[in-house]
């Protein structure tokens, strides 16, 4: 009887959370205002004004959308959808959520010229201040 009252306990949990990811990717989708920043032969990438979260140390974190062109694999593209945070002053990113996934063990990257990352950074942090 434990062990039924355990798995029924995990299971109930999981449709939970799964129902609740589900909840804020939609909420995320339709309560934001987004702003087209660049785009080039790989996609297009958004950020949402309304996300923009200030901390310390020069930090800041943002709602971004990005729309991978299509291709031959994927004659129809994709769309993904990342809280990142960015430092400004060392122009580093981290993805805290992918498409409504936390990213428990996120760890701070350079953009590797990245156009569309650099762009992301550059723009969250010219945005900050306004």
């Amino acid at each position: 009887m434990k062990k039924f009252i355990k798995q029924f306990f995990l299971i109930t949990l999981s449709i939970s959370l799964m129902f609740l990811a589900y909840v804020f990717k939609v909420q995320a989708i339709s309560d934001v205002d987004w702003k087209l920043i660049f785009e080039n032969n790989d996609g297009k990438q958004w950020i949402d004004l309304g996300s923009l979260k200030k901390f310390k140390n020069d930090e800041i974190s943002v709602l971004t959308k990005y729309f991978k062109n299509p291709n031959e694999t994927n004659k129809n593209g994709e769309t993904f959808l990342y809280v990142m945070k960015i430092n400004c002053e060392t122009a580093k990113y981290k993805d805290i959520s992918v498409n409504g996934v936390y990213q428990f063990r996120a760890k701070w990257k350079s953009s590797n010229n990245d156009e569309l990352i650099d762009r992301v950074i550059e723009s969250t942090c010219t945005y900050r201040d306004i």
